[in-house]
Order: C-alpha cells, then sequence, then structure tokens
C-alpha cells in the first residue's frame, strides 16, 4: 500500500531528525547551562538535560517503530506454506497459581488443536495441593503429560526448564496457563518455521475479558506492542518472545541453556540470548490464543512492576553481551539497548516533573534556548507525547477488535492516563531492577510484587496534589502547565486502585 509506504518514510526521515537534533540539542543546551549564575541553576540543568537526552532516546526509538510497522504492512507473508512437511510440537504449559478451572479452559483448548504430531506437557509448582491433584486427574484422563515441581527456584523458566528434556517435538511452544490456543496454532507454526535462521515465532495474542472499561483500556497496551513494535521488529528479525503463544526451536533453547532463571522477564532475556547467537526472532500477524488481562488496577501494577524490574534487570546483566555481539549490527544493539531502556524512559519523565517543581518553586531559570517563540524545554516532552498518543492510536486501527473504532478511541483517554499515573507505583521496580535486586536468585524474591494500595495510593495522591498545588501557584512559570497537568494526569491511577480496595470487583467467569 502507497499511502503506508509513504508514511513509513517519512516518520524514518522524522527519526533521523531527531538522531541530529539530540547532539546539537545537547551541546547547545550545555553552552547556554554553563552561562548560569549559580552552582544550583547549573546542577538543576544539567539533570534535566540528562532526562531530556534519555527522553529524546525513547521517541526515536518509538518513532522508528512506527516506522517499521507501517513498512511491515506494505508487504506480503513469505512463508512458503507446507515447506516444512509436518514437524512434531511439544506444548508447554507451564502453571502456578491459577485456578483449576481457567486451566481446565486453557487444556480443552490445547486437545482441540488441529495437528497430528504433537504432545502437551503441563508443568505445574503450585502451593495449592486441590489444584494440583485436580489437575494430574485431568491429564491423566486426556493422556496429557503431568510434572509437579516441588519448589518455584527459577519461577516460570524454572518451571519450563524442569521438563526440557523430557520434550519429544521438534519445536516446542509455550502457552501460558490462562491462554486458549486457537484450533490451526501449529499449522501456523509449521509454516514459518522452515527458515533455519529462525530461532523463534512468536504469534499475536488477543483477550478474552474485556468487558469492563478499565480492562478495554488497558488491551491497548497489549494490542500496541503487538500490532506497532512486534510488527517493527520483524523487518530486522529481533521479534521479542512475550512469554506465551510462542514457538521455538528446540536446539537453539538448549544451545542457549534453556530459559533465563535469573531475572523476572525470562521471556525477553531468553530472545536477547537468542537474537546474540545469531538467530532471528519472527513476529506473525495471526492471533494464536485467547489469553486474560490482569482483573483489576493492582494485578495490572503488579505486572507492570515486574515488567519494570526485568528490563531494568537485563539491562543490567544482557548489555554487554549484546553490544559485543558479532551477529548484531549496531542498529540491531541500538535497537535492544533501547527497548530495555522503555521503563527506565517513562519514570525519567516523572523526575523531570519533580525537578521543574523545584525550579519553580525557588523560582530558577529553565535555561534552554528559543526557537520562534517556543521554549525548547517543551521539546522532549512533545515528541515522547506524539509519539506514544500515534503508537497507540495505530494499535486501535491495526487490532482485531469487537468494539467499533470510536469505542476503542474513547479508551484511549482512561489508557492513557492510567499508564502515566501508573509509573508512581514502578520506580521500585526500576531502582531494584538496576540494582540487582529481587531477582530470582535473591533470597525471598517474589514474582509479582505486591502493591501496598492504601499507602502508596495515598502517598501518590498526596505527590499530585502537591504538584497541583505548585502549578496553580507557579502559573506566571510557562512550566507550571506542565507540572499542574501532570499532577492532575497522576491522580486517576491511585484513586482507581483505592476504589478497588473498597469495592472489589468480581472475577472473570471461566465456564
Amino acid at each position: 500500500m502507497w499511502i503506508y509506504r509513504s508514511l513509513s518514510w517519512i516518520t524514518m526521515a522524522f527519526s533521523y531528525l531527531i538522531l541530529i537534533v539530540i547532539p546539537l540539542y545537547t551541546v547547545s543546551s550545555v553552552i547556554i547551562i554553563f552561562s548560569g549564575t549559580d552552582g544550583v541553576t547549573i546542577l538543576l540543568n544539567l539533570l534535566l538535560l540528562v532526562i531530556e537526552v534519555i527522553g529524546f532516546l525513547f521517541a526515536l526509538y518509538l518513532f522508528y517503530m512506527i516506522s517499521g510497522a507501517f513498512k511491515f504492512r506494505c508487504q506480503s507473508p513469505s512463508h512458503d506454506e507446507g515447506s516444512l512437511g509436518n514437524p512434531s510440537f511439544s506444548v508447554i504449559v507451564p502453571s502456578h497459581g491459577t485456578s483449576f478451572s481457567i486451566l481446565r479452559k486453557t487444556l480443552e483448548g490445547a486437545l482441540k488443536i488441529d495437528y497430528s504430531d504433537y504432545d502437551i506437557i503441563v508443568s505445574d509448582n503450585g502451593l495449592d495441593p486441590d489444584v494440583t491433584r485436580q489437575l494430574r486427574e485431568f491429564c491423566e484422563e486426556n493422556k496429557i503429560r503431568f510434572y509437579h515441581k516441588i519448589d518455584s527456584r527459577g519461577f516460570k523458566a524454572g518451571n519450563i526448564n524442569a521438563v526440557l528434556g523430557e520434550i519429544h517435538g521438534d519445536f516446542l511452544v509455550i502457552l501460558d496457563s490462562d491462554h486458549i490456543p486457537v484450533p490451526t496454532l501449529l499449522t501456523e507454526f509449521a509454516k514459518v518455521m522452515s527458515e533455519k535462521e529462525i530461532g523463534y515465532v512468536q504469534a499475536k495474542v488477543s483477550y478474552r475479558n474485556t468487558q469492563r472499561l478499565y480492562q478495554a483500556a488497558n488491551s491497548i497496551l497489549y494490542s500496541q506492542f503487538f500490532e506497532v513494535f512486534e510488527a517493527a521488529k520483524d523487518q530486522r528479525g529481533v521479534v521479542i518472545f512475550n512469554g506465551t503463544t510462542g514457538c521455538f526451536r528446540r536446539e537453539v533453547l538448549v544451545e542457549v541453556g534453556g530459559f533465563s532463571e535469573d531475572t523476572l522477564i525470562e521471556d525477553i532475556d531468553t530472545s536477547f540470548k537468542i537474537l546474540s547467537n545469531g538467530y532471528k526472532g519472527k513476529y506473525l500477524d495471526f492471533i494464536g490464543s485467547y489469553g486474560l488481562v490482569p482483573e483489576t488496577a493492582k494485578e495490572q501494577v503488579a505486572q507492570l512492576w515486574r515488567w519494570a524490574h526485568g528490563a531494568c534487570n537485563v539491562l543490567r546483566i544482557r548489555s554487554r553481551t549484546i553490544l559485543s555481539s558479532p551477529n548484531l549490527g549496531w542498529v540491531k544493539k541500538f535497537e535492544l539497548i533501547l527497548n530495555l531502556m522503555a521503563f527506565f524512559s517513562g519514570i525519567s519523565i516523572v523526575f523531570l516533573v519533580c525537578i521543574l517543581s523545584i525550579m519553580i518553586i525557588f523560582d530558577i531559570q529553565f535555561l534552554r534556548h528559543e526557537l520562534l517563540g517556543f521554549h525548547l524545554g517543551f521539546l522532549m516532552p512533545t515528541l515522547v507525547s506524539v509519539a506514544y498518543t500515534a503508537a497507540a492510536v495505530l494499535a486501535i486501527v491495526w487490532e482485531d477488535r469487537e468494539r467499533s473504532l470510536i469505542i476503542r478511541f474513547l479508551q484511549l483517554i482512561p489508557f492513557y492516563l492510567f499508564s502515566l499515573g501508573a509509573f508512581l507505583f514502578l520506580i521500585s521496580g526500576v531502582i531494584e531492577g538496576l540494582l540487582l535486586k529481587n531477582t530470582p536468585l535473591s533470597e525471598g524474591s517474589v514474582w509479582n510484587r505486591e502493591v501496598h494500595v492504601i499507602r502508596n495510593s495515598i502517598l501518590a495522591i498526596f505527590f499530585s496534589v502537591c504538584l497541583i498545588i505548585i502549578g496553580l501557584f507557579g502559573l506566571s512559570n510557562i512550566f507550571s502547565f506542565l507540572v499542574l497537568g501532570s499532577g492532575i494526569n497522576w491522580l486517576l491511577a491511585p484513586f482507581i486502585l483505592l476504589y478497588e480496595e473498597l469495592f472489589p470487583p468480581l472475577k472473570y467467569n471461566s465456564k
């Protein structure tokens, strides 16, 4: 499609423009900063500049992804259907803490896969003996291989690695315990795995419990990941496994030592190890399973906390491997590193607003140049906002959906507000990830951090109200509107958390 091709060129050109702007903006800002009259002004402006550079890099990454997503939709599928013949698959379902009613639906769906040569393995390390008993009995009745791991070491990765030696198939498929696969899943995987350089394939997933506004709005986060980011990464063979509905070449997993057990995001870390070894990750623009989004805002924040922690954790432990890999070009290395910095970049916006608030209170000047009456201090937040919003809009346009386009666009508002407010709850995850705290190898580590809803929400509301007051009383400063707007935006997430704590929503009925 010529429109998508043109838009791909335009957004790519915009990415290059940002790449040129970054050093020019940095050098010109340093010059004007050191013209400051006192040390505090210079220090605060330098801190802001560091944050701005991180934000510019994130904006560059977002526009680069959007360009790749446009390009992806200009191309026709290149796989040769049936070229692999009839390879064998092993479908692994790791289980920990999932109710049996949900697990049963997943396994019933796996049993209905329309493929002749595959087996199913359930690897369970749950702590509820009743669920384990029901699961074992169901597996025995349906000729599903069942393995119970008595400890939780390595979390999900340890659960999968425990059964890797039992795999019979040429390929293995990871299916989360709450994801019901479509009958043609393995047939679609077989069509695209003929190329030996492909280490794994990630199919698209959709969700079946988005009846509530909160859940429907936050499903945009997942659509964004698949429709924009994964589609873009397919152009360069650096697609990332997202934890479920992915297919791996068995010998490739063996080569990298199985799934990573030293991080909370074993899916991304394992992807990076495979990519660093010279294999490709491929995206399959096909819904392979229907899963469950987090039931509550508290569960969503806990999941985001794990992602933020894990990404920063992998940034610490895997950056050197990525940068030194002879199998990755510098563009791919740059892309993978920026991918890990996504949450770090989001948290930096919180610190930017905090520093601006201090500068407003003490009447400290934000030393940047102006261009045609536009203060360049607004440039980075503007670019990030435009790029992030554009990615969300495109995700809605391209996703397979049941609701009308207008309704989905309206759901952008709560999605955007909750996403911004959630960053206040992720700061500890970013810090602990960078410091290598609470990893699976740490004493007493946890998979999803329990959110102290009342305490943290009250603190977040207090913080937001302070920003609003600073913004209102500092209206003479042009940046007071940014502080004021941030304070208002960040109120939504803690209020949702408190409301759900007082009025718990009904759980999804899987029957």
